[in-house]
């Protein structure tokens, strides 16, 4: 019994032991799972803030938008601290500069506020508010939410003090703004398609947009835009129903005729019957009397009379299927008539369709697709990668500096250039390749089954052929470049989302010197 004591406490001891571990593993299992759950927290709350961080730079939306999908997969969050770290620097970074975007924007609304308070005749009530406006701007700004309020504030004072303009009758003075909106509508107009006998008004128009104009003249001018499209809307309106009352003039010439045709049917169904009756009781009575005939001369005249019977009804019969036939005949002569009126119309107004939608699909400018026809080739590309594993590129080119070329030479020659930049860009491609204008002085290339490689060389030898394109104007050598971003359609990923990513490259090009190639790895 004294042998057994040492072993039965050594047991208890280790069960006591055990029971400690079970339950300092429970402790450590839940303080996990409270870690876990704190982090996961966390990462939400990151999430959220990468959402709020939204719209401010498209680099930093494609890297927040990149990481939101990486926090929502990614399990192992060791991992992502080395890109949270990046982008930590990147925000701080963004943040600096939105700080001097904000004082820049601040200093640029105090010379305004001094602009306004130095016009004749301001009202007092106004001066006394500029005044105050003006102490207030003084004032450090430390985020947009402050900023906003400020730049509502001197929108209204400028508001006021036009519409007071307005009423005295006094002429607007034309500014640089001004000046740019009919530089705008002048771009536009280059976009738009119009009528023969409308495009040396347009033409006109133009050349005096890209002038300087007064402000009653650029008023003057939308209007007359506006005139003109309105009128084509109309036209467009008024085609469509001359086509509409046409088919419907036809459909009631057939709606008449089948109607006309099913009553001389139902009409003779009806003779029919009544003559096959005729017929049938003619040779019933010839029958009976056949069996009950004694004398031969009798049964012949008897016949005779009944065959003269027969012959008339049948002539009869014979006379009303004619004359339904006629009938019938002039009817659907009437029918194909209107059909063929109808057909011919109908292909008319299909060849303007057709021809309308080669022009909605073609920029006037340029000759090159538009974003409407890059719209529809996108997404018969995508559907391509989606359905066959095919791959594919999207780029984004943009000409450098074009502004410059517009403010120093003039909207007619930008439109030169981008005409020559358009084609440069539209030879540099194989036939499966696809370049469109999106905008302004951008284009989107796509380029299917070429690898990383192929893409550098692709875009790197149009790069180069638009380098040394000898541009002039008035015996001066104009050097025009072009920055590219590519990007390739990723696994799980939008067509859109392949965009910004390749539009963020440009960004990259542009930032990192222009006159380069960037893509997104």
């Amino acid at each position: 019994m004294t042998d057994n004591t040492p072993a039965a406490s050594t047991q208890e001891l280790l069960e006591q032991q055990l029971v400690a571990a079970q339950q300092s593993q429970r402790k450590l299992l839940t303080l996990v799972e409270a870690n876990q759950a704190q982090i996961r927290g966390l990462l939400d709350c990151v999430q959220q803030l990468t959402l709020s961080c939204k719209g401010q730079d498209l680099e930093l939306d494609t890297r927040l938008a990149k990481l939101r999908s990486r926090l929502t997969s990614e399990s192992n969050v060791q991992a992502l601290l080395p890109e949270l770290a990046e982008l930590c620097q990147v925000l701080q970074d963004r943040s600096e500069q939105g700080q001097l975007e904000l004082k820049s924007s601040q200093d640029a609304m105090a010379s305004l506020a001094r602009n306004i308070a130095i016009i004749d005749d301001i009202p007092d009530q106004m001066q006394r508010e500029l005044t105050y406006f003006q102490q207030e701007l003084s004032r450090p700004t430390y985020s947009v939410w402050d900023h906003l309020p400020k730049i509502n504030k001197l929108t209204g004072f400028y508001q006021s003090l036009l519409m007071e303009r307005i009423e005295k009758g006094e002429p607007i003075p034309a500014t640089n703004e001004h000046q740019q909106l009919a530089h705008e509508l002048a771009h536009l107009l280059s976009d738009l398609e119009f009528r023969p006998e409308e495009r040396d008004p347009i033409a006109a128009l133009k050349a005096e947009l890209a002038g300087s104009v007064t402000v009653e003249r650029l008023l003057q001018a939308y209007q007359q835009v506006l005139n003109l499209l309105m009128g084509e809307i109309v036209r467009e309106k008024n085609s469509s129903h001359q086509f509409l009352s046409a088919i419907n003039e036809c459909l009631n010439v057939v709606r008449d005729s089948v109607n006309d045709n099913w009553a001389v049917t139902v009409r003779n169904f009806g003779h029919q019957r009544d003559s096959n009756r005729q017929i049938s009781n003619q040779c019933i009575e010839l029958g009976d009397h056949v069996r009950n005939a004694t004398e031969l001369d009798d049964l012949k005249r008897h016949i005779s009379s009944e065959l003269l019977a027969l012959r008339q009804i049948l002539k009869q019969r014979e006379s009303e299927q004619h004359s339904d036939f006629v009938r019938l005949k002039n009817s659907m002569d009437s029918m194909r008539k209107e059909l063929a009126t109808l057909g011919n119309e109908a292909s008319g107004y299909k060849e303007k369709l057709v021809e309308q939608q080669k022009l909605n699909m073609v920029d006037t400018l340029t000759q090159l697709p538009n974003r409407a026809a890059l719209d529809e080739h996108l997404k018969r590309e995508y559907r391509n990668v989606r359905r066959y594993g095919s791959k594919l590129w999207v780029a984004v080119a943009d000409i450098d500096h074009f502004k410059n070329v517009n403010d120093s030479y003039g909207h007619s020659t930008g439109d030169k250039t981008l005409q020559v930049v358009a084609m440069a860009l539209k030879n540099s491609l194989r036939k499966e390749e696809f370049v469109a204008r999106y905008g302004g002085e951008e284009f989107v290339l796509l380029l299917p089954e070429v690898n990383q490689e192929q893409v550098l060389q692709i875009l790197n030898r149009t790069r180069d052929k638009i380098r040394t394109i000898p541009f002039k104007f008035r015996s001066e050598r104009l050097s025009i470049t072009v920055s590219i971003g590519a990007a390739q359609v990723g696994e799980n990923e939008t067509i859109q989302e392949t965009f910004e990513r390749a539009d963020a490259a440009l960004y990259r090009a542009k930032r990192n010197g222009r006159n380069r190639v960037e893509l997104d790895q």
